[in-house]
C-alpha cells in the first residue's frame, strides 16, 4: 500500500493529517485486532469498517482538492520526453531553518551533481533549477542522465547497507542490555565504519569507472566524489531523500532509453530510513562532515555524534573587523 508513495508525497500525507491512512503498519493493526477479539468479530469488523470509511472520505476529500487545483492551473511539473530529473527533500531539521545554512546545502547538492556529471563528461556542466516547493524545501534538478543514473545507483546501494547497518544496531543493542561494554560493543562499531567504507569506496569506483578525462584531474576527482559521497549519506541519515523521475520518449538513442529506463527502475525502489534520534554513521565517525572552506573539502570527526558547523580562519578575521 505504500509502495507508490513517494517521500515527497509521505511528507505532504503526513502534514495534511491523513499518515495513518499510508501506516506500513496497518495490515499489522488490523491482524492483530482480528487476533485480540477472536471471540468478538463484530469489534474487529466494526474497527476495520471505521478506518476503511475515514480512509476513504479522506481520499475523496484529496481528489476534490486536486480537481480544484487543476482548474486553477496548479499541476504538477511535466518531463519533457527523454529527460529525467531528481528531487532533494531537505528537512528543516538539516538546516536548522537558518537560511545560510540551506543555501550551504543546496551549494553541496550543485557541487555532488556537477562531481558525478564531470566523471562521466569530462566536463563540468551546469546543474538547472526544475522546481523549488513545499514546506519542507524539495529541490528539483535537472542534469547530465548519466550522471543522475550513477547517483541513484550509488543511493540505492547505501540504502541497501543501512539495513545491515539497522541489524548491526539491534544486536549491539541486545549485547549492551546484556551488560557488555568497550571491546565488546567496539567491534560493533567497528563494523559499521568497514562497511561504511566499503560502500564509499565501491560507490567512487562505479563513478569513476569510465572517466574520459586527464589522469592528474582523475585522483582529485575521485577525492572529491568519495567526500561529497559520504557527506550525501550522512544527509540521508539525518532526513534528506533524494525522489528519480524519467521520462521515456519513443524514438530515443538506445543509449539514452536505457539510461531513461534504469533512472526510473531504481527510483521505483528507493526505501529511505526512518531518522533516528542519533545518528548512527556520524556516531562511528565514517562520515565526513560539510565545512564551510571554499574548496568544499569534508573530515572526519571521531568524537562527535552530531553534525556541527566550522568557521575558517578568514571567517573569523572578518569577524573581528567587524567588531573593531
Amino acid at each position: 500500500m505504500t509502495a507508490s508513495i513517494t517521500p515527497s508525497q509521505a511528507e505532504l500525507i503526513r502534514e495534511i493529517g491523513g499518515a495513518e491512512f499510508f501506516d506500513p503498519t496497518m495490515a499489522d493493526k488490523i491482524q492483530s485486532s482480528i487476533q485480540t477479539h477472536a471471540m468478538t468479530p463484530s469489534v474487529a469488523q466494526a474497527f476495520v469498517q471505521e478506518f476503511a470509511t475515514k480512509r476513504a472520505t479522506f481520499l475523496t476529500t484529496i481528489k476534490a482538492a486536486r480537481q480544484a487545483l487543476e482548474k486553477l492551473g496548479v499541476r504538477d511539473s511535466d518531463l519533457k520526453p527523454g529527460s529525467a530529473d531528481a528531487s532533494f527533500l531537505i528537512p528543516k531539521e538539516i538546516f536548522e531553518g537558518e537560511l545560510g545554512l540551506f543555501a550551504r546545502e543546496l551549494k553541496f547538492i550543485t557541487r555532488l551533481v556537477q562531481h558525478f556529471t564531470e566523471a562521466q563528461t569530462g566536463n563540468i556542466e551546469p546543474v538547472l533549477l526544475e522546481q523549488l516547493s513545499s514546506s519542507t524545501p524539495a529541490v528539483s534538478i535537472v542534469a547530465n542522465l548519466a550522471a543522475l543514473g550513477l547517483l541513484a545507483t550509488v543511493i540505492k546501494q547505501f540504502l541497501e547497507a543501512w539495513l545491515k547497518f539497522e541489524e548491526i544496531r539491534e544486536v549491539r543493542a541486545k549485547v549492551a542490555k546484556l551488560g557488555f561494554t568497550g571491546p565488546a560493543l567496539k567491534q560493533f562499531d567497528d563494523q559499521i565504519t568497514t562497511t561504511v567504507e566499503e560502500v564509499i569506496e565501491k560507490s567512487t569506483e562505479l563513478v569513476m569507472a569510465k572517466y574520459p578525462g586527464a589522469a592528474l584531474r582523475k585522483n582529485e576527482l575521485a577525492n572529491a566524489i568519495r567526500k561529497d559521497t559520504g557527506h550525501l549519506f550522512s544527509q540521508i541519515e539525518r532526513g534528506l531523500t533524494v525522489e528519480f523521475r524519467a521520462e521515456p520518449k519513443a524514438d530515443a538513442e538506445p543509449e539514452t532509453k536505457t539510461k531513461l529506463e534504469q533512472i526510473a527502475s531504481v527510483g521505483k525502489v528507493l526505501q529511505f530510513p526512518k531518522v533516528k534520534d542519533e545518528p548512527l554513521l556520524l556516531g562511528t565517525g565514517a562520515i565526513p562532515e560539510d565545512t564551510e572552506e571554499e574548496n568544499g573539502s569534508v573530515e572526519i570527526s571521531k568524537e562527535t555524534t552530531k553534525t556541527t558547523t566550522k568557521k575558517t580562519t578568514t571567517e573569523k578575521k572578518g569577524q573581528e573587523k567587524v567588531g573593531d
